[in-house]
């Protein structure tokens, strides 16, 4: 119970900020990230695997429908295949910049990671308030850590959210973002 010159205990929010991350976002960060989700982790492989062998199916299914002969039907299914050794980096590298054009809106990010989530803020002031997002942890079920970032990733949308180390305000900061992430998340 409250009495008079007490001192009012505030209570204890689960958004009390873990960390505090200042950065600028990079191109590297986010091609690092697509690199490293999609050929170092399984959902990506398997998400990477789909349109190869969808792509494949087609060729095989309309070369036996089509009746081609034996060396017909390897020539459109070594096209199929040249052409996505060239179609796949392409499409990474898009979607590596696409998620970096997101991000350069913002400028120099303040990305605040707490129990309950993770706010970015940054950019220049628009209509009186800077830019700011705040996601919560259910909406990334998996991280990948490397030697620079934290990548947290959709399981069907394919966003990335690359977090630099390098923003980090304190070096144990680190360290408690990765605790946090290992409670709500899946490390791959």
């Amino acid at each position: 119970m409250h009495t008079a010159g007490d001192p009012v205990e505030q209570p204890r929010t689960d958004r009390t900020a873990v960390a505090e991350f200042v950065y600028d976002p990079a191109p590297s960060d986010y091609r690092t990230a697509v690199r490293r989700f999609t050929f170092g982790t399984w959902p990506g492989r398997r998400g990477m695997m789909v349109g190869p062998v969808v792509g494949l199916g087609l060729a095989v299914a309309i070369s036996q429908l089509k009746g081609f002969s034996p060396t017909e039907s390897a020539f459109v299914i070594g096209a199929v295949t040249l052409s996505l050794f060239f179609i796949l980096p392409r499409h990474l590298a898009r979607l590596a910049r696409q998620q970096y054009e997101d991000m350069e809106a913002y400028g120099t990010c303040r990305t605040e990671v707490t129990e309950d989530g993770m706010t970015t803020a940054g950019g220049p002031v628009a209509e009186g308030a800077p830019l700011s997002s705040t996601i919560d942890w259910q909406a990334f079920p998996w991280y990948v850590e490397t030697d620079d970032l934290f990548v947290l990733t959709t399981s069907r949308t394919r966003i990335y959210f690359a977090l630099p180390k390098r923003g980090a305000q304190d070096p144990a900061d680190v360290d408690r973002v990765r605790a946090v992430l290992d409670r709500h998340l899946r490390r791959l």
